[in-house]
C-alpha cells in the first residue's frame, strides 16, 4: 500500500492546525481539521486542509462523514488531480457543490519539459541563472530559518489573513514533509528565493513560494520554476498543479477582461491547461445545521452559518 505522500499526508494535515484540531477518519484516512463554533451550545465542524483535501478514497471518505454524528458539517476543496465521478463527488458532498475556481496545470514531458512555457518566462529564467546559484536542497529543513525570512516578508507584503497565515513552526515543519522538493535561489551566501512542490506519484503541486527584493530583481521565482520543472520531469512527475489566482480572481481575467493578474499571468506562462477546484460541502447534523444556518441566507456560501449574518 502507498504511503500517502504531499497533501495526502497527515503530516500536512498537522501543519494546517492553526485552523483546527487534526482528526484521521478511520475508514478514508483523510485528515480533517475540527473547527468550533461560535454560538451559545457546543458545537463544531470541520473542514479539509488548506489549500486543497487530496484523496484516492473517495468511496471510504463518503462511509466515514455518513457515520460522523458530533460535528455540524464538512467542507473542503477538492484536488483537481483526485476529483472522483460526478456521481461519487456527489455521494461525498450531497448539499453543495460549486466549481469554486480553475487551476493552472501543465504536463511535462522528460525530454523536454520546458517545451510549453511562454517565451518570456524562458528568457527571465535563463537571465536568473545567470545571475543566481539555483539549486534544488537536499535537505529542506535547513533551509528554514530562510524560508521563515522569505515568508515574513510575503505576509507583510500582500497582508496574509486566515488560512495562508502559516506560523513560523508550521513552515519549517513543511519542509520536512513527505515528497517535499525545495528550490533554492542565493545571491552569494544569501537565499534570496525559494519555491515548494509537493510530490506524490506522477503528480505535483506547486505549495508556496516567496523572495526578497534582490529575488525579485533577478527574476529568482522564474528560475526556480524552471528548475523545479527540470527535476519533477526527471523524477518522473507528469502532471503539476500549479494552483488558481489569488483571492477570487480568475486565472483568465487578463484574456477576457482590461486588467490582469500578476500571479494568475505568471501560472498561466508554465501551463498547457486548466482544471476546475471542486469546493463541496456536507450536512451532517441536519437540526442543528438548521438551526444555526436560518439567520444566513447567502447560498454560495457553505457552511451558511459561517457567512455574515444577512441585513
Amino acid at each position: 500500500m502507498n504511503v500517502p505522500s504531499g497533501y495526502a499526508s497527515s503530516e500536512y494535515a498537522h501543519t494546517c492546525a492553526h485552523l483546527g484540531r487534526v482528526r484521521v477518519l478511520p475508514r478514508s484516512g483523510v485528515s480533517v481539521l475540527v473547527r468550533d463554533i461560535d454560538v451559545p451550545f457546543a458545537a463544531s465542524d470541520a473542514c479539509g486542509p488548506y489549500p486543497l483535501l487530496r484523496t484516492m478514497h473517495w468511496d471510504a471518505l463518503a462511509d466515514d462523514l455518513t457515520d460522523t454524528h458530533d460535528l455540524l458539517s464538512f467542507v473542503a476543496v477538492v484536488d483537481p488531480f483526485s476529483t472522483p465521478s460526478s456521481r461519487v463527488l456527489e455521494q461525498v458532498f450531497p448539499d453543495h457543490r460549486v466549481a469554486f475556481k480553475p487551476h493552472a496545470i501543465a504536463k511535462l514531458y522528460a525530454h523536454a519539459p520546458l517545451a510549453h512555457v511562454h517565451a518570456d518566462h524562458r528568457r527571465k529564467a535563463r537571465r536568473a541563472a545567470r545571475l543566481l546559484e539555483l539549486e534544488v536542497a537536499s535537505d529542506a529543513t535547513q533551509h528554514a530559518d530562510a524560508w521563515v525570512r522569505l515568508y515574513a516578508a510575503l505576509r507583510a507584503r500582500h497582508g496574509f489573513t486566515g488560512a495562508a497565515d502559516l506560523t513560523a513552526a508550521a513552515l519549517a515543519a513543511q519542509l520536512a514533509l513527505p515528497g517535499m522538493l525545495a528550490v533554492v535561489a542565493r545571491a552569494g551566501d544569501a537565499v534570496v528565493s525559494m519555491s515548494l512542490w509537493l510530490i506524490d506519484g506522477a503528480t505535483a503541486h506547486y505549495h508556496l513560494g516567496a523572495s526578497e527584493p534582490r529575488g525579485y530583481a533577478a527574476h529568482a521565482s522564474y528560475g526556480t520554476f524552471a528548475r523545479a520543472f527540470e527535476v519533477l520531469a526527471e523524477r518522473g512527475v507528469e502532471w503539476v498543479d500549479l494552483g488558481g489566482a489569488a483571492g477570487d480572481g480568475d486565472l483568465r481575467a487578463g484574456r477576457d477582461a482590461g486588467h490582469d493578474d500578476g500571479l494568475a499571468r505568471f501560472k498561466r506562462g508554465w501551463a498547457t491547461g486548466e482544471r476546475t477546484a471542486w469546493l463541496g460541502g456536507r450536512i451532517l447534523d441536519r437540526e442543528r445545521y438548521a438551526l444555526l444556518a436560518k439567520h444566513h441566507d447567502d447560498a454560495r456560501y457553505f457552511p451558511a452559518y459561517r457567512a455574515k449574518v444577512a441585513a
